[in-house]
């Protein structure tokens, strides 16, 4: 819609110039005959008071675009007091098409960082009676920029997406939802070793390694 709008914006002011709208360019609200900068006329003086209007349709072939990864990570994990430290975590990561690739990277590290908060630290509690124990930043942990130290290794994979013209997937979640499985999959000490809830708290790492 942007192009057929932007195309019908030059054809206006190609005939106020007496120019090919093939020839014109816009710059900070200017649209001047590509060459000749002293042709030139603002866009508010082409277009009509009720704005300029244009309508266009999309089918894609499929409804939804899908984006796609893995997390690997080399942990450290003391049996007697329960601690883990994250030696090296890599995510791998297809979104497609990226508009921004350094948004993007900046939304994986985000991501990972929430996602650590919620494998191992954020822990919404409850007392017997039902009272919300964790109503504070005292009772409630959370990450900072030291857990998250050193900062995970981005694999960028790019296969564009057919659902869309422009081939983008999404990046959303991609960064946080598989945290908690990869740290998780360093608990195999014992055979029967099982993590079945979350955050994997230092004691209860401690109780599933059985020290």
């Amino acid at each position: 819609a942007s192009v057929a709008l932007r195309k019908k914006l030059f054809e206006r002011a190609g005939d106020v110039l007496e120019a090919d709208a093939a020839d014109l360019v816009l710059e900070d609200g200017v649209i001047a005959v590509r060459g000749a900068p002293s042709r030139s006329v603002r866009v508010s003086e082409v277009v009509p008071e009720e704005g300029l209007e244009v309508l266009e349709s999309f089918d894609p072939h499929r409804p939804l675009a899908f984006s796609s990864g893995c997390h690997a990570c080399v942990v450290a994990v003391d049996p007697e007091t329960g601690q883990v430290e994250v030696l090296r975590y890599v995510i791998a990561h297809d979104t497609g098409q990226a508009i921004n690739e350094l948004i993007v990277e900046g939304q994986m590290h985000g991501g990972y960082a929430h996602g650590l908060g919620y494998a191992l630290y954020e822990a919404a509690t409850y007392d017997a009676d039902g009272t919300f124990r964790a109503a504070s930043f005292l009772d409630y942990t959370i990450v900072s920029t030291g857990e998250v130290a050193p900062a995970p290794v981005l694999v960028h994979i790019v296969t564009p997406t057919d659902a869309n013209p422009e081939g983008f997937k999404g990046a959303g979640e991609s960064g946080t939802i598989p945290v908690p499985a990869a740290i998780a999959n360093v608990r195999k000490r014992r055979a029967d070793a099982v993590v079945d809830r979350l955050p994997i708290t230092s004691d209860r790492i401690v109780e599933i390694l059985g020290t």
